[in-house]
């Protein structure tokens, strides 16, 4: 039996290496693992066999982009060089890494005759303040951050390559994932960033009054999901994923200190512009066309996030 052969561009980070895990397992996938693999390792994948191949390579060098594609049949792209905080520090890093980086990638996808891209776009920041709280994808967007203009930049880009290419994509717009395996580290990812802290008795920076509201979707939640959407012939090309529900920072700190048992000290800076007050995705659309019932509350997310932090050194 003929494979599907899957590539998966930023294989080593927090989504795709959970994504390349799962589809190894099924074993109906020959699957080209593709990130910059330092020194010929991975981070985060632990074995590499005949139906998992590491591919080292630069996203930018638009050679390494041409050569992966050789006999591909659906692209994943999980590759950004930034986040909604660090992009307000420099536009035009946007313009040059992921925007340019894309159509190259685009242009490549067509001569290369994939059935489909998959994009990992951001419903935490896409729709952006609107006073609407709860979003579906009809809603207008109205992105406020150089990264969330990049991420609905690259949409357009492919809906023109598939109006004047008939490039096939799927755009998944995801809530905040988390999860077992997310950099602790860092200004993305607030829940394994805030558990950390609490492991390591640290003060939390909130900016703001910690009554923005988020939704939050446990990683396998969204593997799932996932997997799910990007094998069938889907009715539309857009996705929200998410848990469909909100919770304040406040509120998901208080979930923190009642799992962890430890004092919590924060400490409030003003308010970001770059920050949304509230985001809640709609995932009527998604659930009817998975049937998926997502199989983790928060409260047990945030619990099985602590139970493997408490395991790491």
């Amino acid at each position: 039996m003929k494979l599907n052969k899957i590539l998966i561009l930023g294989a080593d980070g927090f989504i795709g290496s959970n994504l390349v895990k799962s589809l190894q397992k099924e074993k109906k996938y020959k699957i080209y693992a593709f990130d910059l693999f330092k020194d010929g390792v991975s981070k985060n994948i632990n074995s590499f066999d005949e139906n998992l191949i590491m591919v080292q390579g630069n996203f930018l060098n638009k050679e390494d982009i041409k050569n992966v594609l050789n006999d591909i049949d659906y692209v994943f792209h999980f590759i950004s060089f930034t986040t909604p905080g660090s992009s307000m520090n420099d536009p035009f890093i946007e313009v040059n890494t992921n925007i340019v980086g894309t159509i190259n990638l685009l242009e490549e996808c067509v001569k290369a005759k994939i059935k489909r891209v998959i994009f990992a776009s951001s419903g935490g920041a896409i729709y952006g303040n609107q006073n609407k709280g709860i979003y579906n994808e009809n809603d207008a967007t109205n992105p406020i951050s150089p990264y969330a203009i990049s991420k609905l930049t690259i949409e357009k880009y492919l809906k023109y390559y598939k109006v004047n290419k008939k490039l096939d994509y799927l755009i998944l717009r995801y809530a905040n994932p988390y999860g077992p395996g997310q950099n602790i580290i860092g200004s993305q990812g607030i829940i394994s960033i805030f558990l950390n802290l609490i492991k390591n008795n640290k003060p939390i920076t909130i900016f703001g009054d910690g009554k923005n509201i988020r939704d939050y979707i446990y990683i396998d939640d969204l593997i799932n999901m996932t997997k799910i959407l990007f094998s069938k012939k889907t009715r539309f090309n857009i996705y929200n994923i998410g848990s469909g529900k909100g919770k304040s920072i406040n509120e998901t700190l208080s979930m923190m200190k009642k799992i962890t048992q430890r004092k919590i000290v924060t400490n409030n800076k003003p308010a970001r512009l770059v920050d949304i007050d509230k985001i809640i995705l709609s995932t009527k659309r998604s659930s009817q066309e998975t049937h998926y019932v997502l199989k983790n509350s928060l409260y047990e997310g945030i619990q099985k996030t602590w139970n493997w932090l408490k395991t790491q050194n």
